[in-house]
């Protein structure tokens, strides 16, 4: 019995590790692929080699798969994702990887307000003091490092905001909510407004070899969101979102490998602060729902 049950819980880890890795690894191929192709044109590869990754799924193994429940709230959330995609190819392309990530994870703090005054989940005192701790983390681990002045800033801080919405509209159909369709809703969406503005503005790419991570940083959205479908379904939201803080930490190790980003001691201590007081407010804030 003890072995049958530990068994689930490594699953349960190593695919919400693999599937937030693989999220990060895409957007560090986004990354590169803006710095050598208009960004719309990685949008459009992201979302296009997703659809298709998609489809070529349902076709062998048919899962079944509800379109009409929650039509409209599906469509706006897939807007919002497809924006904070947007926004997010275009902010990699002007700050370091690691800064995105770390205003990004002001989307749980986002989530948490709305949460409490739309869906009066008033947060609890030790909440509330996680919540400010969180919040400080962010703020010291950027340090002066962003461009705080900077018009530019609207770029990484758009993708927080969707995506803390996008969170939210699935906490109101929670218990309707059917994950593949959500998969579905947002690579079509993505490919269609896209595949559109693609149409009239195409460029050609300067080496086909391009084509590749293109074609792989689709596959990869794809993936990564079928495998934290599947640790979803093993587990529980709250248990699964622990491990996208992850992204923190493979973030500044791409950072450093690739990118050639020295470690920064005040932005470690930081983004430790961000993991440390996230989890422990998610933990805090997910006992209420049990």
């Amino acid at each position: 019995m003890t072995q049958s049950k530990k068994a689930p819980l490594l699953k349960i880890v190593l695919l919400a590790s693999t599937g937030f890795f693989m999220f990060v690894c895409m957007d560090s191929l986004a990354k590169f692929l803006g710095s050598v192709m208009p960004v719309t044109q990685a949008v459009w590869g992201r979302f296009f080699f997703h659809f298709i990754a998609m489809g070529v799924y349902f076709l062998i193994f048919r899962p079944k798969i509800n379109l009409t429940k929650n039509f409209r709230i599906q469509i706006l959330r897939s807007i919002l994702m497809v924006t904070a995609t947007f926004f997010m190819f275009n902010s990699l392309q002007r700050f370091d990887l690691v800064d995105i990530y770390v205003v990004f994870f002001s989307a749980p703090l986002i989530v948490a307000i709305l949460s409490a005054y739309f869906l009066k989940d008033v947060l609890s005192y030790k909440g509330f003091f996680l919540m400010i701790l969180s919040f400080g983390s962010i703020i010291y681990s950027l340090g002066p490092s962003m461009k705080v002045l900077s018009p530019e800033l609207i770029f990484p801080l758009v993708p927080p905001i969707c995506w803390a919405l996008y969170q939210f509209f699935t906490k109101v159909i929670s218990k309707n909510n059917d994950p593949f369709a959500s998969v579905f809703y947002t690579a079509i969406t993505g490919t269609i407004i896209f595949s559109i503005y693609i149409f009239f503005n195409w460029v050609p790419l300067e080496k086909n070899i391009y084509w590749i991570p293109l074609m792989v940083m689709g596959l990869s959205g794809f993936v990564s969101h079928f495998i934290l479908i599947q640790a979803i379904q093993l587990s529980n939201l709250s248990f699964v979102t622990n491990f996208q803080y992850s992204q923190l930490l493979w973030s500044t190790i791409i950072n450093f490998l690739i990118f050639g980003v020295p470690f920064d001691v005040n932005k470690i201590f930081g983004v430790i602060g961000i993991i440390v007081f996230g989890i422990l407010f998610i933990k805090t804030e997910g006992k209420k729902n049990n």
